[in-house]
């Protein structure tokens, strides 16, 4: 358990370094040049995919340099009619509707959607967000022009849940957090590991160069991390950027259920065996043996007091090297109070990232209604 712990304590300590050696970037008021397409995948969202588009509809960024693409991923609700009407009423924006395509075997679902969303594209950078996010009106002119400044093959944005209005939404929300900041500063040590497709950009032709997200196994997410991987491989990490500026951040919701939880986070897991990258393959072993190292030497304490003793000593240790990184990100989003919540997390992740890291690549999980 010592020497997890010093490998717990070193990839800890080298992400709060990355995250505080993160330049926050400043926008400039240069006159931008870039056409963009916006990308969101939509299936059945229809309590949230009008909020994303009048969020779009108020950004900065000259009208004429962006559309928007909406992927329909065969909803079953009213999503494609709200679509229509905002299109119909706002027909100074490009605004696309497009259908998906069938998918092959290795790609479907969201990942078939983008790939559809990128074939009818016209513009030389793709934005991925998704249909339950919301923006700032100085989202994209931020991510434009930390493109243009810098001109890497991919930008990763901040995600950060919003009306934390419960305890359990709290707790996921500083979780959240804890891996957004975790991969930003992995990014910036130059060992890109991590991303999120809610809030993400691209050079359309890299994505092509790399074959997109085509894998050997077959899963369902992936539109992320796979990408990121890829583009790392092939340019190395400085082509992977991390866009550190409160304006380029995109909000959503934190689960209402602990089984809609559950099923996410099953579905997280269930990619884990497609990763190839000694990298991240590495950091989640010590993560996950530290933290069931913790879970095992509480169970063995509770028979034998001086185990418990030193568990303790390590749980403290975790305590301390923890906090740094989230008392940073949680002040870059306004969300200090989260750090409430912090204790109580810290024991049930615990628990939590035991029982999934074994259970998640076995167990079911359903995603816009379609069990896989």
């Amino acid at each position: 358990m010592i020497c997890l712990c010093f490998a717990y304590v070193f990839v800890i300590l080298a992400f709060t370094y990355g995250w505080f050696r993160l330049e926050k970037f400043v926008l400039s008021a240069e006159e931008p040049k870039t056409k963009v397409s916006i990308i969101i995948p939509a299936r059945n969202e229809e309590q949230n995919i009008t909020d994303i588009l009048y969020d779009l509809l108020k950004q900065t960024y000259p009208k004429n340099l962006f559309e928007i693409i909406v992927v329909d991923d065969f909803s079953t609700d009213n999503t494609k009619n709200l679509i229509k009407d905002f299109i119909n009423s706002n027909l100074d924006l490009k605004v696309k509707l497009i259908t998906s395509e069938s998918g092959s075997p290795q790609i479907s679902g969201k990942k078939q959607a983008i790939k559809t969303g990128l074939k009818n594209s016209i513009a030389e950078l793709i934005v991925t967000t998704d249909a339950d996010c919301r923006v700032s009106k100085n989202w994209l002119s931020t991510i434009i022009d930390f493109y243009e400044k810098k001109h890497p093959k991919m930008i990763v944005g901040p995600v950060c849940f919003l009306n934390e209005n419960t305890w359990f939404k709290k707790l996921q929300s500083l979780e959240f957090l804890s891996l957004i900041a975790s991969g930003a500063g992995a990014i910036e040590i130059g060992l890109p590991i991590m991303c999120n497709g809610a809030n993400l950009a691209y050079q359309k032709q890299a994505f092509y160069e790399v074959n997109g997200f085509e894998t050997k196994n077959e899963f369902v997410s992936g539109d992320d991390i796979f990408l990121l991987l890829k583009i790392r491989k092939k340019w190395g990490s400085s082509a992977i950027n991390f866009l550190k500026n409160s304006d380029a951040v995109a909000y959503t919701g934190a689960k209402k259920s602990f089984r809609e939880y559950i099923s996410q986070r099953i579905r997280w897991v269930s990619k884990s065996s497609g990763y190839t990258d000694f990298s991240i393959i590495t950091t989640a072993l010590v993560v996950y043996l530290f933290n069931l190292g913790l879970l095992a030497g509480f169970v063995l304490g509770l028979f034998y007091y001086d185990l418990l003793h030193v568990v303790l000593i390590v749980f403290i240790v975790k305590l301390v090297i923890d906090l740094p990184i989230l008392v940073g990100v949680t002040k870059f989003v306004r969300h200090r109070k989260l750090l409430w919540s912090y204790l109580p997390l810290q024991i049930i992740y615990v628990i939590y990232i035991s029982f999934m890291g074994i259970f998640g690549n076995f167990l079911k999980f359903e995603w816009k209604g379609r069990k896989n």
